[in-house]
């Protein structure tokens, strides 16, 4: 069985952000999210994967995945030229595939489960498809299945009224016939191919299809508040004090808590979960439950938690408690000693500022 990744999209709820990279490489944990499914994939055997990536971000994508070799691998690129919906962007994995079986992961989603019994159930019962779901409380965001019984009798992308509360959570599994259903597809209302159109073509030409009810923990990452829930979720794993750098006497850290190599912390409170990437240097601060840190991040005179600092950002001397918040790479927040005290703000489009009154 081979993997295939769709990592499409503009990612306009999380600008100014995916402006600069892909929402899928954007950090949890000081991990970019596609690195969640990869590792997913890995754990449940698969270890020949490709991602379907839009052209203007090939090279991101290049840099963060190499080949496939942090993790011993192969992992293949392939373009989708213009962003025409999931079904067009499987499409474009369609000689890749050949004959085999794939799994299909839509990459700015993040399932902390194994996949192992997907795969297990999807060949015992010798399935055309296999489609995850869970239960959610808005499913009309989704797309939604209609279920007799167990049997898998409809697949609505977005629907208005939808036919239960069971969602599609980013997870397939399918053989190469999918490919001849996608071939027959017209552009939906929203001018794309649709993959819940694909599907219910299959179900209509009467081909065993299922449907695993995830008992998962899920989240799709496509705002800023989704980033931040996925970061807590994942910092409640770490277990004890892990340190690579240095914590001077005058400091005060309370575990869980992972400090990465050559990190520095002086004169500072770190209350975990909280991950600390490596070269980061929090001077005179507070660290807070809940925060990530990423590399190379300099943090002085400041309060943060319950967010997500990424990689060569620079905090310094701000005066309130930063909170619930996602700070991009060499982004610079910094407090005003001198008067005037006023606010001094240089943004881009697309940013959001939410100031105390």
């Amino acid at each position: 069985m081979k993997g295939i990744i769709l990592c499409g999209g503009k990612g306009s709820r999380l600008r100014p952000h995916t402006f600069s990279r892909p929402k899928h490489l954007l950090p949890v944990m000081n991990k970019p999210v596609l690195y969640y499914g990869i590792e997913s994939m890995i754990e449940a055997g698969i270890d020949n994967i490709a991602v379907v990536v839009p052209p203007v971000y090939r090279e991101a994508f290049d840099e963060a995945l190499q080949g496939g070799a942090p993790w011993d691998i192969e992992i293949s690129l392939i373009e989708q030229p213009e962003p025409r919906g999931l079904a067009d962007a499987v499409r474009m994995a369609e000689a890749y595939v050949g004959n085999d079986d794939f799994i299909l992961y839509l990459g700015d989603n993040v399932i902390d489960g194994s996949l192992a019994p997907l795969v297990e159930r999807f060949h015992r019962e010798r399935l055309e498809g296999l489609v995850s779901v869970s239960e959610v409380e808005s499913p009309q965001q989704f797309g939604v299945v209609q279920l007799d019984g167990e049997r898998l009798v409809k697949v609505v992308e977005k629907p208005k009224e939808p036919p239960s509360n069971l969602a599609i959570n980013g997870v397939y599994l399918f053989r190469p016939s999918l490919f001849d259903a996608i071939a027959g597809l017209r552009p939906s209302a929203r001018g794309e191919y649709e993959i819940t159109d694909a599907i219910q073509r299959l179900v209509d030409d009467g081909r065993p299809l299922g449907v695993f009810r995830s008992p998962y923990w899920w989240k799709d990452t496509g705002q800023p508040k989704d980033l931040i829930l996925c970061n807590q979720h994942y910092l409640q794993r770490i277990e004890g004090l892990r340190v690579k750098g240095s914590i001077d006497a005058s400091s005060q850290v309370s575990s869980p808590v992972s400090i990465g190599e050559n990190a520095k912390i002086v004169n500072s409170v770190i209350r975990g979960p909280v991950v600390i990437g490596n070269d980061a240097v929090i001077e005179d601060s507070y660290i807070g439950p809940f925060t990530s840190v990423g590399d190379r991040v300099r943090i002085a005179r400041c309060e943060v938690e319950n967010s997500i600092v990424m990689e060569d950002a620079v905090l310094e001397g701000v005066a309130r408690r930063i909170d619930e918040s996602l700070i991009g790479s060499d982004s610079k927040v910094l407090g005003r000693t001198q008067p005037p005290q006023s606010v001094k703000l240089w943004i881009g489009d697309h940013s959001q500022l939410f100031f105390p009154r």
